[in-house]
């Protein structure tokens, strides 16, 4: 990082635009993402899987980066007003809607529009970033786990992580070693190198997606606690409103919300 990009950095205050993001989802990019998730290929036919914009999301916030372990996701919201199809250029249009200081460091929201070259704007979201403050995270560590209540829930799939797994969904972000490096998880307090909280988000949409790819759809998604990267996963679902994703041992990692769904 540069010193202008340091400083820029630092200078984090709520109102404050972000760069331009320019993205596009090819077939290529969303099947290395679905299958590093274990997504059957070819679920969202022609139609972008929304939880791979989300991806876009931390890339557009990526030159913000100050330390080697920064902005651990807390949590992502995304509305679909439209579906984006395969090979659809979008540029994201971003800035920071709030700054919540906590024990261990601070809680940024990101708002996003994604808009088409005509100005139109197919999908809005939110990144939910946690900035860590690694003496903090070494003191207090990552926090207890929550016993999973599982009332009303279905249990609808299972995920057995595998460290190579986790490493691929993260193909995009080579400089969060979080994900890849047990050095770098030490750093900030935890026992091993952790997925993605999006491997969450990428489990729910498939969910959704068995039952016909949406039209219109929002998500709501809170990571509550980590999942690491030899873990094994159960999904459920209550009445594919609501998802939940606990470790196997019964510990919750994850849940979400769905709204507005049109297929």
């Amino acid at each position: 990082m540069n010193e202008q990009t340091a400083e820029i950095a630092s200078e984090r205050v709520v109102g404050m635009a972000l760069q331009d993001w320019s993205t596009v989802v090819t077939e290529e990019r969303q099947a290395r993402y679905h299958a590093a998730a274990e997504v059957p290929p070819h679920l969202f036919r022609n139609v972008v899987d929304l939880s791979i914009l989300a991806n876009d999301t931390i890339l557009a916030t990526s030159y913000l980066k100050t330390q080697d372990v920064d902005g651990l996701h807390a949590g992502q919201r995304m509305q679909q007003h439209e579906p984006v199809y395969l090979d659809e250029p979008l540029i994201l249009k971003g800035r920071i809607s709030s700054i919540r200081a906590t024990a261990k460091g601070r809680i940024i929201v990101y708002a996003f529009d994604f808009q088409r070259p005509n100005g139109s704007i197919p999908v809005t979201g939110e990144l939910i970033s946690f900035q860590v403050d690694p003496a903090a995270m070494r003191t207090s560590g990552a926090g207890k786990p929550v016993a999973a209540d599982t009332t009303g829930f279905r249990k609808i799939g299972h995920k057995a992580l595998r460290p190579e797994l986790v490493g691929e969904y993260s193909f995009e972000f080579p400089g969060y070693l979080v994900h890849f490096d047990p050095k770098a998880a030490a750093a900030v307090g935890l026992p091993a190198p952790v997925a993605q909280g999006l491997m969450s988000l990428t489990w729910m949409m498939e969910a959704v997606a068995q039952e016909g790819v949406p039209k219109t759809i929002g998500i709501a998604a809170d990571f509550r606690s980590p999942i690491f990267w030899q873990d094994s996963i159960d999904v459920f679902s209550r009445d594919g409103s609501e998802f939940m994703v606990a470790k196997a041992a019964g510990s919750i990692c994850s849940l979400g919300r769905i709204s507005d769904l049109v297929r």
